[in-house]
C-alpha cells in the first residue's frame, strides 16, 4: 500500500509533522499543542525534524508518547534528504503530511509526489509570511521573501501543497501576492493556546510566587516572557519602568526567560536605580503561574509578527501595554484588551504604565476583555477542531481541490481583506 492510498474510513489516521527543528518558537509551539491534543481515537501525530537537538518541546512529545525521527539536511536542495523522507514516508504511510515553513514543505512535497500521494498541507510561521513592504528599523534576521531564489522556493513549495495555512489574513494575503501564489491555496487558522494553563493555580499559589518575587499587598505586578535579547526592547522598558516608578511606587516588574542580555540589563537596573524592584527568574518553566500571579502584561518588542506569549496573557485574563509593531494591534486592541504605543518611547510607555498601576478599574475591564477575546479567537480546543476538519477534508479530497477556508471552515471562496 503506498502512503495515503487505501485507509478506509473510520480507521486511525497517521499525520506526519514535518519540521526543520523543534526550538522554541510560537511556530514550534503551536504545532506540539497541535501534535499532542489530536483525538487519539482518530489521528496518530508523528514528527520528523531535521534538527535533533533537544529542547521542551521534544520533552513535551516524548511525555505524550508522540514519535520522533530525525534526518539531516543540507542547505540548499538536498537529494538525499527527499530520499530519506521518501524511505521514512513508505514505512510511515501517513494519510496527510503536513509541513511547517517553506524548505520542509519543499522536501515534503517532493517526496509525497514521488510516492504518489497529494495529501499535503504546509503552515507557514508569521516570520516566514513577512514580505520587504516596508522599511523595518529592526529584523532579528533577514527576511526569508527578499531574494528571487527564495521567492521561486516558496512559489514552488506552495505549489506543492494542497492548503497553505497562516495565523493571520494580512500576512497570509501579502505572502501569497507577493510570491504570485494564488489565494485560493490560503486557509487561515489563528494561533492559540490552552485557556486553562493559568486559572489551574489558586490564590495560595498566586500569594506564594508574589511573596517569592517581593511584591508586598497592593503592588502592581508588571510581567514579561521572553528571551533577553535586543528584539524584545528591554532598555526601553527598564527606562520607562525606572520613570513610572517615580510616581507609582507600588510598581514591580518580573521577567521569564533567559539571554545574552541578561547581564547588561540587571546592571541597568542598578543604574536606574529600580534593582530591588525588578525581579530575574531566568529560564522558567512556571510561566502560567507568573502570567496568573502578574497585574499587567507587557511586551515591547522592536518587530514581533505574532506574539504567542501576547495569547497566553490574554488568556490569563491580562490587561496588556505593547508597542503597536507589525501584528500587535490585531492580536491586542488598543483600548480594548490593552494599551499600545510607539515602539521605542520610553515617555508614552512610562504613562501607560502609571495609568494601568493607579486605574485598577481600567485594569479590570481591560482584563476581562483580553479573557473574553482569548476565549473567542484563541481557543486551542477551536483550533484542534479547525485542523482535524482539514486533515479530513484533504483525506477526502482524492486529488480534487479542497475549497477554501477562513479560520478552518469551509467557504465557496477565499474573501481577502480589504
Amino acid at each position: 500500500m503506498r502512503p495515503g492510498g487505501d485507509m478506509t474510513d473510520g480507521s486511525v489516521q497517521t499525520v506526519l509533522y514535518l519540521v526543520d527543528g523543534l526550538g522554541l518558537s510560537g511556530k514550534t509551539k503551536s504545532m506540539v499543542e497541535l501534535a499532542c491534543g489530536l483525538d487519539p481515537a482518530r489521528y496518530r501525530p508523528v514528527v520528523c525534524t531535521f534538527d535533533a537537538e533537544e529542547s521542551p518541546l521534544s520533552a513535551r512529545l516524548r511525555e505524550r508518547g508522540v514519535p520522533m525521527h530525525s534526518l539531516k539536511a543540507a542547505d540548499g536542495l538536498s537529494v538525499g534528504a527527499v530520499w530519506g523522507l521518501m524511505l521514512r514516508m513508505r514505512e510511515l504511510r501517513p494519510d496527510v503530511v503536513h509541513c511547517y515553513n517553506p524548505r520542509p514543505m519543499l522536501y515534503g512535497g517532493i517526496a509525497a509526489r514521488l510516492l504518489g500521494m497529494r495529501r499535503t498541507i504546509g503552515s507557514l510561521s508569521a516570520f516566514a509570511c513577512m514580505v520587504p513592504d516596508r522599511v523595518y528599523a529592526f529584523l532579528p534576521q533577514k527576511l526569508a521573501t527578499r531574494s528571487w531564489k527564495n521567492r521561486l522556493r516558496n512559489r514552488a513549495a506552495a505549489k506543492l501543497m494542497r492548503k497553505l495555512v497562516t495565523v493571520s489574513p494580512t500576512l497570509g494575503e501579502n505572502f501569497c501576492r507577493y510570491n504570485k501564489i494564488p489565494l485560493e491555496k490560503l486557509t487561515v487558522v489563528p494561533y492559540a493556546i490552552s485557556l486553562d494553563a493559568a486559572w489551574k493555580y489558586g490564590d495560595e499559589a498566586v500569594a506564594a510566587f508574589r511573596r517569592e518575587i517581593g511584591a508586598a499587598a497592593g503592588d502592581v505586578v508588571l510581567a514579561s516572557v521572553g528571551r533577553l535579547v535586543e528584539q524584545k526592547d528591554y532598555p526601553t522598558q527598564f527606562r520607562a519602568f525606572a520613570a513610572a516608578a517615580n510616581q507609582a511606587p507600588q510598581l514591580r516588574m518580573v521577567l521569564a526567560g533567559d539571554g545574552p542580555l541578561r547581564p547588561e540589563l540587571e546592571a541597568l537596573a542598578k543604574e536606574l536605580g529600580v534593582a530591588d524592584r525588578v525581579h530575574f527568574l531566568g529560564h522558567c518553566e512556571r510561566v502560567p503561574l507568573v502570567l496568573r500571579s502578574a497585574d499587567v502584561f507587557v511586551m515591547t518588542s522592536k518587530f514581533e509578527p505574532y506574539g504567542v506569549a501576547l495569547l497566553e496573557a490574554k488568556a490569563a485574563g491580562l490587561p496588556v501595554a505593547a508597542t503597536a509593531v507589525n501584528e500587535v494591534p490585531e492580536i491586542v486592541p488598543d483600548g480594548r484588551c490593552g494599551l499600545l504605543v510607539p515602539s521605542g518611547d520610553v515617555e508614552k510607555l512610562a504613562a501607560v504604565f502609571v495609568r494601568l498601576a493607579v486605574g485598577a478599574e481600567l485594569r479590570r475591564r481591560l482584563g476581562q476583555e483580553s479573557l473574553r477575546e482569548a476565549r473567542e479567537r484563541h481557543d486551542l480546543r477551536k483550533t484542534l477542531m479547525q485542523y482535524q476538519d482539514l486533515y479530513d477534508r484533504t483525506r477526502a479530497a482524492n486529488g480534487r481541490t479542497v475549497g477554501p477556508t477562513v479560520n478552518g471552515e469551509r467557504s465557496t471562496g477565499y474573501q481577502p481583506v480589504a
